[in-house]
């Protein structure tokens, strides 16, 4: 009886670790995906369900390394990259780290790109059929702006660890009278 409860087990783990293998082999088809020059909106939405947030970092890397903006629908590609790691900006005494803005043509598309990456679940992909998906938005640039429009990510207060605060933003004045 126990060896019949044993090999039960056994056999539970081995399944278990075959998902675990299938599910991360399709998350790296999806990143692969991902490093194509163009990306459709409705895919990139599509593809939260299948990947980590350590995975869509991964394809923002490697688009970079391609001279892509490291945001799957933006089309553009990377000019000169700066040497600089950190920025430092005189109006506000702070320090930024350059590393991940980089990977982006523009401050509009460094937010996207990490707007984007703190929606995809927290939760391991083998444990994902158990949970309702989240509903994926999209920020999107108005007028052809890079000023993006307001919009709720999730039911929690995004963290500066989240999302850096943009080194060229300025706060705003008090308008005397």
């Amino acid at each position: 009886m126990l060896w019949a409860q044993t090999t039960s087990k056994d056999s539970r783990e081995v399944l278990k670790e075959k998902l675990r293998m299938e599910l991360k082999k399709r998350a790296l088809k999806v990143v692969e995906s991902l490093l194509e020059d163009s990306v459709a909106e409705d895919f990139l939405v599509d593809c939260a369900k299948f990947i980590t947030r350590a995975n869509y970092r991964d394809a923002v890397e490697e688009r970079s390394i391609a001279k892509m903006c490291g945001y799957p629908i933006c089309p553009n590609k990377l000019g000169k990259m700066p040497t600089q790691q950190y920025k430092i900006c005189t109006k506000t005494n702070r320090v930024y780290d350059m590393t991940e803005r980089k990977c982006h043509c523009s401050n509009f598309c460094y937010t996207a790109s990490k707007a984007f990456e703190v929606q995809i679940s927290k939760t391991p992909l083998w444990l994902r059929p158990h949970e309702s998906p989240p509903e994926i938005k999209l920020m999107k640039k108005e007028n052809g702006e890079g000023s993006s429009e307001k919009m709720m990510l999730s039911q929690r207060s995004l963290k500066e660890k989240d999302i850096e605060i943009s080194p060229n933003a300025q706060p705003e004045e008090p308008h005397s009278s």
